[in-house]
C-alpha cells in the first residue's frame, strides 16, 4: 500500500442529532468507484471534535467494513493528552486502521513549545500499534509545526508521514527536502494542490475530494503523467469550489456541494449551522461552471 494519491477527509453524515451510518455507507460505495487512494476517518471535515467516543469508535468500525483492502484508511486519533492519544490510536488499529493521523494538541498551546510537541510525538509513534502521520493545522489549532521539527519527526521509524494544511508552500517544500527520503507528504490544502506536487508532495488530503474526487483524482493523475499545463489549467478550474467549501463556507458549504453532487451530505452538527440559501445558490453557480468536465 503506497502513501501516495488524494483522500477525503470523508465528512460524518447526521440525521438530525444522530449519526447517519447508513447513509456513510452509501457515500463510502460511491467513492469506491473512484480513484481515490484512500479515506482519512475522523479528520477536522468529519466533524471529529463534536463526537462522542462511542460514536467515533462505530464510525472507525462502519468505515473499516466499507473501505477495501488495497485502499488507504487513516484515522485520526489525536486527543489533548500523550496518554489518550496512545490509547485511541491503539483503540483504532485495534479495529482495523492502517494509518493515525496525529493532530498537535492545542489548548495549552502557550506551553507547547517544539520540544514538547516532538517528545508528544515522539511517545506516541513508540507505543502506537500502527504507523502515524503528524497532521499540522495551524488555522484550528494557533499552532504550526516547523519544517525542521517535521524533518526531526521524519527520522522515528513509526513515523512515516505529515499533512501539512497550512497551505504555506515554502513550508511545504522545506518539509519535503529536508525530511528523510520515502516520509509521505501530503497537502491539506485543494487550492495549492499543483504547485504542492510541483515541490514533492505525495499527494493531498482535500475537503472538496468528499463531493469532486473525480476531478482531484484526474489533476494528480495528469501531473503523473507530465501534462502539466492542463494539470495547472485544472487546478485553476478547481480552486474556486475547494476556496468555498473550506474558506467561505466551511463544513455546511462542502456537506451542501456533496448533496448537489449526490452524496449525502446532510447538515452540519450544532453548534454549526446549514448555510444560507445565498451561499447555496453560490456554490451551485461553482459547479456549474464545472459542469463541462464533470
Amino acid at each position: 500500500m503506497k502513501l501516495q494519491g488524494i483522500l477525503p477527509p470523508v465528512i460524518t453524515p447526521f440525521k438530525g442529532d444522530a449519526v447517519a451510518y447508513d447513509r456513510l455507507k452509501e457515500n463510502f460505495d460511491r467513492w469506491n468507484k473512484t480513484s481515490l487512494s484512500g479515506y482519512l476517518v475522523l479528520g477536522s471535515n468529519g466533524e471529529a471534535v463534536y463526537l462522542s467516543e462511542k460514536e467515533k469508535l462505530k464510525i472507525i468500525e462502519v468505515s473499516r467494513e466499507a473501505i477495501p483492502n488495497h485502499k488507504i484508511m487513516l484515522v485520526g486519533t489525536g486527543m489533548e493528552s500523550t496518554l489518550e492519544t496512545i490509547r485511541f490510536t491503539n483503540e483504532a488499529a485495534r479495529l482495523g486502521a492502517d494509518l493515525a493521523l496525529v493532530v498537535t494538541p492545542c489548548y495549552f498551546k502557550g506551553s507547547m513549545t517544539p520540544e514538547v510537541l516532538y517528545d508528544h510525538f515522539l511517545a506516541v509513534a513508540e507505543k502506537a500499534q500502527i504507523p502515524i502521520l503528524v497532521y499540522n493545522v495551524p488555522q484550528f489549532t494557533g499552532i504550526n509545526l516547523a519544517p525542521g521539527l517535521v524533518a526531526r519527526l521524519s527520522h522515528h521509524p513509526n513515523i512515516i508521514g505529515v499533512k501539512d494544511s497550512s497551505g504555506n508552500i515554502e513550508q511545504l517544500t522545506r518539509i519535503v527536502h529536508e525530511s528523510v527520503d520515502g516520509f509521505g507528504v501530503f497537502v491539506g490544502s485543494a487550492p495549492v494542490l499543483f504547485p504542492a506536487l510541483c515541490v514533492g508532495a505525495d499527494g493531498g488530503i482535500l475537503a472538496v475530494a468528499n463531493a469532486l474526487p473525480e476531478l482531484c483524482t484526474r489533476l494528480m493523475d495528469l501531473f503523473a503523467e507530465g501534462n502539466y499545463p492542463e494539470a495547472l489549467k485544472l487546478q485553476n478550474r478547481l480552486t474556486p469550489i475547494a476556496t468555498a467549501v473550506t474558506g467561505s463556507y466551511g463544513i455546511g458549504g462542502l456537506k451542501k456541494v456533496m448533496d448537489l453532487r449526490g452524496y449525502f451530505g446532510g447538515e452540519p452538527r450544532r453548534p454549526l449551522k446549514k448555510i444560507t440559501p445565498e451561499a447555496e445558490k453560490d456554490l451551485t453557480d461553482l459547479l456549474q461552471q464545472l459542469k463541462d468536465i464533470l
